[in-house]
């Protein structure tokens, strides 16, 4: 749970790599870019995924730069000093909750326009084929969901909403953040869809509890002061300990589409990186600009080892470790059956 909420806060490899291989000393840290072509075929999978799976399929990053950027907007709509991530922030949502949740409808609205990108197929293909352990997702969007709704954890009661707090199945994506379109009661933890069109606000009583005021979008916020309902009563301790036992099992652990800028996927990266078995798990940054997301993480933590990344787009780096063989538009058939 510390570790959890040290995220929330914040919100290895061969020795020779070839030739091709490209090293750059960052601080007290090494940076090596590895061609795609080197990497060999893995049999146990562990994903930890961000804004840059998704932002394909026109779901924004959560930055400060571009137009089309979460925080980048927040900070031109609210008019704020600083980052935009201050609207992300539980202090915030509690001051303008009516503009925040203003704001969390236009999220919704925007990932409810996206389809699914050849990366959420292939990595449906790597769980269909026994090869994934665990995908983690810091997105609040429900394009994994769309392409294989089984797999999404935490999973919930169709009735009451109530949280199931069994562990994930191998395969399962994990929500790490929550979803925008899905809404919780804090006074009871209930979940529900989210209302299309949505609401102006989220000012109706709970329809489980009839708490007043109670009921929001179910994403996660820096210094979140209602994690358990977010989440579900101890599923966030149970994914953080999850997380560090996959790292023990897998042979690889991809960090793909994350720049590192913000300090929760750095925190995760660490505690993937102290659970890793030496020797035998490998750790990528996969980005287009990978030398770059892979310096912002050097740069933030103290491993005697150095960073692997690789500079691919996750469709390309996901489809590569399918063996490039596998025919991605047979995947709706794969995912109904």
């Amino acid at each position: 749970r510390r570790a959890f909420k040290a995220c929330l806060q914040a919100l290895q490899a061969p020795d020779d790599l070839g030739e091709s291989s490209n090293t750059l000393t960052t601080g007290s840290q090494q940076t090596t870019r590895v061609p795609l072509d080197a990497l060999p075929h893995y049999s146990h999978v562990l994903l930890v995924t961000g804004a840059g799976v998704s932002h394909p399929a026109g779901v924004p990053t959560f930055t400060d730069s571009g137009k089309q950027a979460w925080y980048g907007k927040a900070k031109k709509k609210f008019k704020l000093s600083g980052s935009g991530k201050r609207m992300f922030s539980y202090a915030f949502f509690a001051k303008y909750r009516d503009d925040a949740t203003s704001f969390f409808n236009e999220m919704a609205k925007t990932v409810r326009r996206a389809t699914p990108t050849e990366a959420h197929k292939s990595v449906a293909h790597l769980r269909a084929a026994g090869r994934l352990l665990r995908n983690y997702t810091l997105n609040v969007d429900d394009l994994d969901a769309l392409v294989d709704s089984q797999a999404i954890y935490p999973r919930r009661c169709d009735t009451s909403g109530t949280v199931l707090t069994k562990l994930p199945k191998r395969g399962d994506v994990v929500q790490l953040h929550g979803n925008v379109l899905e809404t919780v009661c804090e006074a009871c933890s209930t979940i529900a869809t989210l209302a299309y069109p949505p609401p102006p606000n989220l000012s109706a009583p709970c329809s489980a509890c009839g708490a007043c005021d109670s009921v929001r979008h179910r994403i996660m916020l820096y210094d979140e002061k209602a994690e358990e309902a977010v989440l579900g009563a101890g599923v966030g301790s149970t994914m953080m300990r999850q997380l560090a036992e996959d790292a023990k099992s897998a042979d690889v652990v991809a960090f793909v589409g994350l720049s590192f800028e913000q300090s929760a996927s750095v925190e995760y990266y660490r505690k993937v990186r102290r659970a890793a078995i030496p020797g035998a798990t490998r750790l990528l940054v996969v980005n287009p600009d990978g030398g770059l997301a892979a310096s912002n993480v050097a740069s933030a933590t103290s491993f005697d080892t150095g960073v692997e990344y690789v500079d691919v787009t996750a469709d390309e780096f996901l489809a590569h470790l399918l063996n490039k063989d596998v025919n991605l538009s047979m995947l709706d058939n794969d995912a109904q059956r």
